[in-house]
């Protein structure tokens, strides 16, 4: 897993990068806001991230790890200079804003089907509500 935080122009963020169970990329960002304090990016880390993790998890999406090296044992001076070289770099990569909007029209579909269904279950109460009315009104009192 990834975190990075970064600012962008007016607030900050944090992008999250990881890699589920079964073996998918994963990538969301998490609103700060003006002027986050250390106990909020804590307090994200310990409280927020697993919700959203496991949030994210559910949803489906086909990107594979296939792609991704993993991490090989690295000389301390190379990987300080690693390290200072993704500083300079922009925080979010090409991957992972393709695998946030992946994310976002996966969310988006799930909500589009549940108010369907909403809006069906809807129209088939009131259509029995009528119905009975009718019956209602031809039965007499």
């Amino acid at each position: 897993m990834k975190l990075t935080v970064y600012f962008d122009g007016t607030f900050w963020f944090a992008l999250v990068e990881h890699i589920n169970r079964k073996g998918q990329y994963k990538a969301f960002r998490y609103p700060f806001g003006k002027k986050p304090k250390d106990s909020d990016v804590w307090d994200f880390i310990l409280k927020h991230l697993p919700n959203l993790i496991e949030k994210y998890d559910q949803i489906e999406t086909d990107s594979s790890i296939e792609d991704i090296p993993h991490p090989k044992k690295m000389n301390p001076k190379r990987m300080q200079r690693s390290l200072n070289k993704s500083k300079k770099q922009a925080p979010v990569s090409t991957k992972a804003q393709l695998e946030m909007q992946k994310l976002h029209d996966g969310i988006k579909q799930e909500r589009k089907s549940l108010k369907k269904k909403e809006h069906l279950t809807f129209k088939a109460h009131t259509y029995h509500l009528k119905q009975e009315k009718r019956h209602q009104k031809k039965k007499g009192h």
